[in-house]
Formats: C-alpha cells, structure tokens, sequence
C-alpha cells in the first residue's frame, strides 16, 4: 500500500500528487501500487472511453471478439443486421463467462452452465425448462447482456461504462485531426492484418501509455543500433527535430519527427500518396508530408506508431503502423495487445512487407519492442522498493514549453520533438480522473 503519513488520506495524496505534476514532478511508486491501481479502476477506467476493437476486427455478422474495459470483460460482436453491439461478458442468470474465446464467428452466445441463450446483440432468447423453472412468467426482455455505450471514430470502436460520458468526438477533440495520419491512409481508411500480438507483461501500463505519447527522447539511447545500423532514416544529431503536440486538458499527445531531407510522404507507395491528398484537408498535408515517426497516445492506453523503417540498412524502407492497448492486470502488470494497421486500398506486396516490418520491429519479439520492455519492466520494479515509497522518489519532467506559432495543426505543439509538454498534459488528466474532477 501507498506509505503515507498518518494524517494523509489517499485523496490528499492524490492532490499532493497533481501539484508536483504541475511542478514537473511524478511518485514513481503510483507504477506499482495496490491502492492506486485500484482508484484508476474506480475512476479512470470506469469513466473513460476505452478502445475496444477495430471494426474490421469483426467484419461479417456473427463475428466477435472480447476484450476489456478496466477489469471488466467485454464482448464486441456484429449482429445478424450488421451493427455492432458491446455487452458485459457474463450471463445475467448466474454470472458465468459467456464467450471463452478471444474472437471467432457465433450466430448465438449459449452459457455452459445453464443453457441461458443470446442473441449476438445481446438479447435473451432462450432458457430452458422455462416452463417448469419459472412458469413461463420469466420477461426475457428484461434479461439481456448488460450493454455497454459504444460509438467509433475512422473505424476504432470505444466502448465507455459512464452513462453520462461525453460524446467520444469530444472526448477525443483535437486529437482526430491527428488521428487521421494513421487511419486516413488511403481512400477506405485502414485495417488490421491479422489478429493482434498479445501477451502479458511485467510494467505498469502507464509507462507505456507515456512512453508512446511522444517519448522521442530516449530512441537515439534504447534504440541506437538503429541510427548505427542505418534502420532509421535519420540520425542520432538530427533526430530531435519536429514537434511535440498535445491537446491540453484531453490527456492525448503525439510526436511528430522529421528529419533533413526526408522526402514528402517518404516510405509510402506513389498511389497511396495520391490517395492520402485526397482524404486529407491541406493542413493535414502541409504536417504529415513533413512527418518521418509519429508516436502518439489517445488517453488513457491506445496508442499508435507510424514510421519507415529499412529492411535493409541505407534504403529508403516502408511504412508501417503499430496501434497497440495496455490494459492493466493489477499492480505493475498488463496484458499487451498490438496490432498492425494497413491501408485497405494498398497492394497485397505493400501490405506483406508493411506487416514484415512491424513484425520485426515491434511485434511480440520485434526488436525495438525487446528495447523498450527491457527498461519499463525494470522502472516498474524499482518502484516497488521501500526507499522509493518511503521518499516519496519522484522522476523529473522538463520544462511545459510555449506553442510554437507557426504550427498549422491544432492543439498546443513546441518544438523540438524530444520535449516533456506531453507528459504534463498526461499526467494531469490522470491527476484529474483520480481526483474525480474529469
């Protein structure tokens, strides 16, 4: 539990907490702490809007997959009439599991404990012994899956617990102006390509979270071999270059890297570009022509990845995109879902060797993904250890710097790209869900 002074309450030392975050200062101990993973439960996870799935995930009616809000397990399914539908997975007669699967094709949802029957899209329609067990009086419209709201932005579905949420459009604000670099990629938007990497992993899902909302500062450390061994089509002197953008009070941020002579668009196929200017509004043009790496996070735990990357070192490489879920599993400790995101109108080869080059490089075993995991997993327990919760061991944010006011895109962006006003912005929507205050 969170060491704290007899007369500190946890809500005192969440609000002690939001003032060292204005103060560029971060408990290291909140990466693995009992108390605090469960008030994100109670207040983040239960009131945020959470990705749950992309539509193309399931695509024909019948077809399904399960995932998580917070601890909750939630099935997202197509129904017989093509929408789709996100309920509870747990039937409402004794509250077994439903669905055990991750993902597959059912035109019905039958618990194996009781034979109680579903609908895809959640409702009732079959109990047995209804006769003898209830009377036939049971109202079968009054027992369906407990529906969770869902609504979707370019084909990412969200899925939120709080019925007085706010529209997913607002919540997510700005942000779709940046969003669209990795899901406007061609005149149908994108799909996954294939089912996505997951596993379990010893780090506090909110390393991640922040590590991807920008973190442009520790690749050319974590990452060197690339610039050493041309991967990158930019260099350790150079690689600082672009802008850091957050959308203040959200809690989402993306870095957008460029690099000296890197050509507009570099690493996507002629058709696609051309496609790309099509969908795109000029603003959105003039920043992702510019862009080499953009690394960002929607708050709380999706994140995304866009970057050429050279299978063979000095060429120009391909493009690849990596959108990826930290759903926690409980103090210092996630489950890992990563996908890889193609563009529907792109060549099988672009999407094959697209999907290569994400494979190796952040995939389950991707070499950039080794990287990173071997430092999140060792942050996440340091900070467990009994000098860092009995100090109080904060980590150091830099400065919360001026927009820069040539920026064409929305939101507040400053230069350069290794820059810690993302983190600032991250920190203090967590601070804010903790307090209650979102």
């Amino acid at each position: 539990m969170i060491t704290r002074p007899d007369s500190e309450s946890l809500a005192d030392w969440v609000e002690r907490t939001r003032q060292g975050i204005r103060d560029g200062r971060f408990p290291v101990r909140a990466f693995n702490d009992p108390a605090v993973a469960e008030l994100e439960q109670e207040r983040l996870f239960a009131k945020a809007w959470c990705f749950l799935a992309h539509e193309s995930e399931v695509p024909e009616p019948g077809d399904y997959v399960t995932r998580y809000i917070g601890n909750n397990n939630i099935i997202v399914a197509r129904d017989e009439h093509g929408d789709v539908h996100a309920n509870l997975n747990m039937c409402r007669h004794r509250g077994n599991v439903m669905c055990k699967a991750e993902m597959g094709n059912a035109s019905h949802f039958r618990c194996s404990y009781h034979g109680w029957t579903y609908k895809s899209s959640g409702e009732l329609i079959g109990v047995p012994y209804m006769k003898e067990g209830y009377e036939g009086r049971l109202a079968r419209k009054d027992w369906s899956l407990v529906s969770v709201r869902i609504e979707s932005y370019e084909g990412l579905l969200f899925g939120c617990l709080d019925p007085e949420v706010e529209p997913l459009g607002d919540y997510l604000g700005d942000f779709r102006f940046y969003l669209d670099l990795y899901l406007k990629q061609g005149t149908e938007g994108v799909e996954v390509h294939g089912p996505p990497d997951h596993w379990i992993a010893d780090t506090d899902w909110k390393i991640c979270a922040e590590n991807f909302a920008g973190d442009g500062y520790h690749t050319p450390v974590a990452h060197q071999w690339g610039f050493s061994l041309g991967y990158f089509p930019s260099s350790g002197s150079t690689h600082s270059q672009g802008w850091a953008v957050s959308v203040p009070g959200k809690g989402h941020g993306i870095g957008l890297g460029h690099s000296p002579n890197f050509p507009p668009f570099g690493g996507f196929p002629e058709e696609l570009v051309e496609q790309m200017k099509q969908t795109l509004t000029p603003e959105q043009v003039e920043v992702f022509s510019r862009t080499r790496t953009a690394v960002g996070t929607v708050f709380p735990n999706l994140s995304f990845l866009m970057q050429p990357f050279s299978l063979v070192p000095g060429q120009a490489g391909v493009r690849f995109v990596t959108m990826r879920l930290y759903h926690p599993a409980g103090p210092g400790r996630m489950e890992m879902y990563s996908w890889c995101l193609v563009p529907k109108t792109a060549s099988e080869e672009y999407k094959k060797e697209a999907y290569r080059a994400y494979t190796l490089a952040f995939g389950q075993a991707g070499t950039f993904e080794q990287d990173d995991f071997e430092n999140w997993t060792k942050v996440t327990r340091s900070a467990e250890s009994t000098m860092v919760r009995d100090l109080d061991f904060p980590y150091i944010m830099g400065m919360d710097s001026a927009r820069d006011p040539e920026f064409p895109g929305p939101g507040h962006a400053v230069v350069p790209y290794v820059n810690d006003t993302n983190f600032r912005n991250l920190w203090s929507r967590w601070g804010d869900y903790l307090a209650g205050d979102q």
